[in-house]
């Protein structure tokens, strides 16, 4: 690394920081506007929120309209006192018993549990309809994001202030913006950084340090074969954030640092230096309809099945209603950024994602990936998705592709899917089962075409009931889906609060027998003979304090099938640490 490759990079950040940073607390993800339901529970008679999910604004929630589920403090004929706050009552009020069916007027004694439909009016909480309800466990107000007051971490929700308890749990909010770079960065485990350091009114710094360890066992499949790695790495990152307007405009930036050796048996070791700036780009909303982004920003999707990398690109997302559309340009990292594999490629993007419920969305996608290098692969993908992924009950996830294009020498010709359900269950340990069938079409090594390809950018990435995100294809054989069939079943669960353990059985099938595809992580081919790849078994410790602390253990064997023939079992082992501020 070269002095003055320092001196740039360093000033690049100091320049960025100077101008960027915004205080994100727990509540950093919500604005004003947002419709939501805000759960929790009474510590010391006090309202506690711990988990907001944003939820369908019907044509008549208006933002004075709000629902309160909760237990009545003290009431008389004009006045009840629930949560903290005072709901005025007069003649109109409608009462209702606890199978919605009209009664006689009530008053409620301390304790008894209610369902209050009311209006913010003059500034005051009035309330329109009265229903008994069985004792509860946990508070429920739903309506619109009135207010935010960070410093405080209080929630203002349709009039009704609640202070939120730090680490709340946060679905993504704000509808139509779980791809926006922020949201992304934000909820990701890898790259989240809280932003604890308060700068300015609307700036404040973050970072993270993390360590990382991973154990190679025989990834070239042969015991007789010293090849074994250890692969250490420190890295350590600060970013800076701005909140340039209260329409939800911000800018970011972000410098990675840290160091990467490889230790191998039997060969030299080897190590890398890295300083880069990793992320510097800036979103602006000119209408509440429109956003712009430009700059080094994560090209990022839930599930990572597309892309997942850091590029330089333009973006423009439209909303309206329940859809948007999103187009970008972008092309890979050079500037200011340690080899990263992405430096010759170019990528065109289309996005439809139309959503059903704040669970549920449906969605449709070009992708082109340019390549400037002599490799020649140059993708078109095109598909349509679902992916619904409820706190609660049965989720689910499906992609239908097609790949045309170039890959060198070869043309692609090929179509893929990824089915599968995820249910999680409202009991203790929040247990969950899943399963699921991936394809992607392949052809002979002697063929003019080859089948489906990904896009090279993807990492086949997220979460299966647990609290950070693992490899859903493997976490040691790590495939493309491409001339593959992987079968996957899964069960988690949270032991104790922020933790989970998860399961992962894999299968994997070629679709033609093949010595060049699907690229995987082993140091070794397949011989061309044998569809049967082999299975895998997956263990995934996960642990997250607040924002704060991110610990992962992951254990994974690989077996050999026919298409490995006489070959020995692989083995990984990676524990990583994250400390943010």
């Amino acid at each position: 690394m070269t002095p003055s490759r320092l001196l740039t990079l360093a000033a690049a950040f100091a320049a960025f920081a100077a101008c960027a940073g915004a205080p994100r607390s727990t509540l950093g993800g919500i604005a004003p506007g947002v419709f939501v339901e805000a759960k929790g529970h009474l510590v010391d008679g006090r309202p506690q929120v711990h988990e907001i999910d944003e939820v369908v604004r019907g044509a008549d929630d208006k933002a004075d309209k709000l629902e309160v589920t909760g237990p009545v403090t003290h009431a008389d004929a004009g006045r009840l006192h629930v949560l903290g706050h005072d709901f005025a009552l007069d003649a109109e009020v409608e009462h209702e018993n606890v199978d919605k069916q009209p009664i006689e007027p009530f008053v409620p004694g301390p304790g008894d549990w209610l369902r209050i439909k009311a209006r913010r009016k003059d500034d005051q909480l009035r309330a329109r309809t009265l229903r008994q309800l069985p004792s509860r466990e946990q508070f429920k107000v739903t309506g619109e994001v009135l207010g935010v007051d960070r410093e405080l971490g209080v929630l203002d929700v349709g009039g009704v202030r609640l202070p939120v308890q730090q680490g709340v749990d946060l679905s993504p909010l704000s509808q139509g913006r779980a791809d926006d770079p922020l949201q992304l960065f934000l909820g990701e485990d890898q790259k989240a950084v809280p932003f604890t350091l308060k700068v300015g009114e609307r700036v404040s710094l973050g970072g993270q340090a993390a360590v990382d360890y991973e154990w190679n066992d025989e990834f070239d499949l042969d015991r007789t074969d010293d090849g074994d790695r250890i692969k250490p790495q420190v890295r350590g990152r600060l970013a800076s954030l701005w909140l340039i307007d209260d329409l939800g405009s911000y800018a970011l930036g972000e410098v990675t640092f840290g160091r990467s050796d490889t230790l191998r048996d039997g060969g030299d070791n080897t190590h890398e230096d890295v300083l880069e700036l990793s992320r510097a780009f800036v979103s602006l909303n000119p209408t509440a309809e429109l956003q712009l982004l430009a700059g080094r920003q994560d090209f990022d999707e839930e599930r990572e099945w597309l892309y997942d990398e850091v590029l330089d690109g333009v973006r423009a997302i439209w909303r309206q209603g329940r859809c948007e559309f999103e187009l970008g340009l972008a092309q890979g990292r050079d500037f200011a950024a340690e080899e990263n594999g992405s430096e010759d490629a170019n990528l065109m993007i289309a996005n439809l994602r139309c959503w059903l419920d704040p669970d549920w969305r449906l969605g449709a996608y070009a992708l082109q990936l340019g390549d400037d290098s002599s490799r020649g692969f140059e993708p078109l993908l095109l598909g349509v998705r679902s992916l619904a992924q409820p706190r609660y009950g049965l989720g689910h996830w499906f992609e239908l592709g097609l790949a045309r294009g170039d890959a060198g020498a070869k043309d692609i010709d090929g179509w893929a899917f990824d089915l599968g359900g995820l249910w999680t269950f409202d009991a203790p340990l929040r247990p969950s089962v899943g399963a699921g069938i991936a394809f992607g079409s392949g052809e002979r090594d002697t063929a003019r075409t080859t089948g489906y390809r990904q896009s090279g950018l993807q990492d086949n990435n997220s979460k299966l009931g647990g609290v950070t995100s693992l490899r859903y294809y493997g976490e040691l054989l790590d495939p493309e889906l491409a001339n593959l069939t992987v079968t996957t079943l899964c069960a988690s669960i949270r032991p104790f609060d922020g933790a989970s353990v998860t399961l992962l059985l894999h299968s994997y099938r070629q679709d033609v027998a093949s010595a060049t595809t699907p690229d995987t992580a082993l140091r070794t081919t397949s011989n061309g003979l044998g569809t049967d790849l082999g299975r895998e078994i997956d263990v995934v410790f996960g642990y997250r304090l607040d924002s704060t602390l991110t610990v992962e253990v992951i254990a994974a064997r690989f077996e050999p099938g026919d298409a490995f023939a006489g070959s020995d079992p692989a083995h990984l082992f990676v524990f990583t640490t994250r400390l943010s501020f």
